[in-house]
């Protein structure tokens, strides 16, 4: 799920989580920036106004995500999970070319799975 800041984002895939379990389907709830340490550190300088150069942010929210795949998205896709992200690589993509060449953010973020 991607979209802007106060859309409704989190509600919309905890509905679709809930009627896919209704219907018995194995379901995987994320967000990004994860939980995990790297979106740990990513939530708190977003909250906190750290200083942090834009592009160093960018490469963080890359990091966070191979971190994301490795230890939950793959694993739940491997037991045939359907996974439901909220926000994802077009969030890095739309909110990060403010600032960022958009080829740039493309290419760190090229090895990644790509949502369907």
């Amino acid at each position: 799920m991607e979209g802007l800041d106060g859309a409704g984002l989190s509600t919309q895939a905890t509905l679709l989580a809930r009627y896919l379990r209704g219907k018995s389907k194995k379901v995987l709830l994320t967000k990004e920036p994860t939980s995990l340490p790297i979106g740990k550190l990513i939530k708190s300088i977003l909250s906190r106004n750290h200083e942090v150069s834009l592009l160093a942010l960018q490469l963080l929210f890359a990091a966070d995500r191979a971190e994301h795949l490795e230890k939950e998205i793959e694993p739940a896709l491997r037991t045939n999970h359907i996974v439901i992200s909220d926000r994802y690589i077009l969030s890095s993509l739309a909110f990060g070319s403010v600032d960022n060449d958009v080829e740039f953010l493309k290419q760190i973020n090229s090895r990644f799975r790509r949502p369907d």
